[in-house]
C-alpha cells in the first residue's frame, strides 16, 4: 500500500519558526515531526511506497529540510488551493486501488498509523479530547460509520475529531473533482471526504493514545515535552567532574557537558552541543544539536533548535528559538506578565491567549541580539532579525528588521 503524507502548508501560525523551515520539520528532540512519521512507517512496514507532497513554490532554505527525506518520493502540490488539492497532485502517482494518507503536521504514535492502515477498506482516525469545538468533530451514523465531519461545532455531536490519518479508495479523486471552493477559498479534503462518506462506508478507529496537532508556536515546547517524558535516559556523550546530574537525562554523541553544570531532568542534549562551564538546565529543556550554553546561563522548558548559541549570561524559559541564532550576553526573556494574566500571542494578525502563565519569546532563524537585550512574554522575532545592544523587545519585530527599541 502506498502512503501519502501532506507536507505543503505553509505554516502561517507557526511563524516565525516557518520563515526558514517547513512546518512539518519542526523539532522533536533529535529528529523532525515527518521524519519521525516516516521512520515510524518504514519500522513498522506499513507502506511499500511513501509519497510526500510539498509546496510548488518554497524558499531557498526549504531545499536543505526536503534533502534530508530519503527513499521517498517528494510530488509538488501543483495548485496552492487547500489540502484537497494537495492530494490531487498525487493523483498520477497512484497505483493501487486503496492507500494511506496522513497530515504532515500531527504528533501521533506509530500504533494509530497501523491500526488505520489495517482496516478492511475506507477509514479514518477518530481522536478522543477534551475540546472538540477546536477540531473538526467526527458526525457518526447510527450504524457505526462517518456521517459527515463538522468543522469547529458550537454544538459538537461527539468528543471524537478528525485524527489526519485516513485509509481511503482511489475513487476519492472522483469526489475532489466534484467539490467547489469552500469560503476560505480553499479545496478542502473534508468536503471531498463528506461527499466520499454520503455514498461509501468509512470505518472510523477510535484512538486515544498519543496525538497532537502542532498548530501554534507553544505546541513545539508541549510536543517535546510529551516526548521527553516517554524516551528513556542515556547518556553517550562526555560529562565532565564536577557536573550535578538529577532525574532523566538524554546527552547524544559528541556532546560535551563541563564543569560546574547543574541539570535537571527531564532535559536533552543534542549531538555535538557544549554546555558549561557552570550553566544550569532546568526540566524540559531540550537543545536539537551543536548548541552552545555557556557560562552563568539558565535555561527552562525550551526548544532551542541546530546551531544556536546562547553563550554568556542569560535567562531563557518557556521559548522556541530557531537555527543559528546567537544571543549576545546578558540577553534574557521574561516569561511571566507582572500582573500574571496568561500570556497572549499574535497569530495571523490575531492576538489570541496561550492559555499558558509562563511563556517566553519565539525567534526565527539567524536572529542576532546584541548585548543586554530584554525580551518581553509572547513576543516573536522574525528570522533574520537584528536587535540592537541595551534594547528591550515589546513588540513583535518583522523578519530581517533592525530593532533598536
Amino acid at each position: 500500500m502506498q502512503v501519502v503524507i501532506l507536507a505543503a502548508g505553509k505554516g502561517e501560525r507557526l511563524e516565525p519558526i516557518t520563515h526558514t523551515r517547513p512546518k512539518p520539520f519542526v523539532p522533536l528532540l533529535g529528529s523532525t515531526l515527518i521524519e519521525r512519521t516516516i521512520n515510524s512507517i518504514k519500522e513498522r512496514n506499513i507502506g511499500n511506497e511513501i509519497l510526500v507532497v510539498i509546496p510548488s513554490d518554497y524558499p531557498e532554505e526549504y531545499k536543505e529540510f526536503y534533502s534530508r527525506l530519503k527513499d521517498v518520493k517528494l510530488v509538488k502540490q501543483k495548485t496552492d488551493y487547500g489540502t484537497a488539492s494537495a492530494l490531487l497532485s498525487v493523483r498520477d502517482a497512484i497505483k493501487d486501488e486503496e492507500f494511506l494518507l496522513i497530515y504532515g503536521d500531527i504528533l501521533v504514535d506509530e500504533n494509530a498509523i497501523e491500526k488505520v492502515s489495517s482496516a478492511a477498506h475506507n477509514a479514518i482516525l477518530g481522536v478522543k479530547v477534551n475540546n472538540p469545538r477546536d477540531f473538526g468533530v467526527l458526525n457518526i451514523s447510527e450504524d457505526g460509520y462517518l456521517k459527515n465531519i463538522l468543522e469547529k461545532p458550537q454544538n459538537p455531536p461527539s468528543n471524537l475529531i478528525n485524527g489526519g490519518i485516513y485509509k481511503l479508495s482511489s475513487k476519492i479523486f472522483e469526489y475532489i473533482d466534484k467539490i467547489s471552493k469552500s469560503v476560505r477559498g480553499e479545496y478542502e479534503l473534508t468536503d471531498a471526504i463528506n461527499l466520499f462518506s454520503s455514498e461509501n462506508k468509512i470505518e472510523i478507529i477510535k484512538y486515544d493514545g498519543l496525538w497532537m496537532d502542532i498548530g501554534k508556536p507553544w505546541d513545539i515546547i508541549d510536543a517535546n515535552k510529551v516526548l521527553l517524558d516517554i524516551e528513556k535516559p542515556r547518556i553517550l556523550g562526555e560529562v565532565e567532574d564536577g557536573v550535578k546530574i538529577k532525574g532523566k537525562v538524554i546527552i547524544e554523541e559528541g556532546a560535551r557537558v563541563l564543569h560546574g553544570t547543574y541539570i535537571e531532568g527531564p532535559v536533552f542534549i543534542g549531538k555535538n552541543s557544549i554546555i558549561g562551564p557552570n550553566s544550569y538546565l532546568r526540566p524540559y529543556t531540550v537543545l536539537c544539536g551543536n548548541n552552545k550554553i555557556g557560562a552563568s546561563v539558565e535555561v527552562k522548558e525550551s526548544v532551542i533548535m541546530e546551531n544556536t548559541k546562547v553563550p554568556h549570561l542569560s535567562y531563557v524559559g518557556d521559548s522556541v528559538i530557531s537555527e543559528d541564532v546567537n544571543f549576545g550576553a546578558g540577553t534574557l526573556v521574561a516569561n511571566l506578565r507582572f500582573d500574571e494574566a496568561e500570556v497572549k500571542v499574535f497569530i495571523k494578525g490575531e492576538r489570541v491567549s496561550s492559555g499558558r502563565k509562563k511563556l517566553g519569546t519565539f525567534i526565527g532563524a539567524h536572529v542576532r541580539t546584541g548585548i543586554n537585550v530584554s525580551i518581553l512574554p509572547g513576543v516573536k522575532i522574525g528570522a533574520y532579525a537584528k536587535i540592537y545592544p541595551g534594547a528591550v523587545v515589546n513588540r513583535d519585530v518583522k523578519k530581517g528588521e533592525f530593532y533598536k527599541g
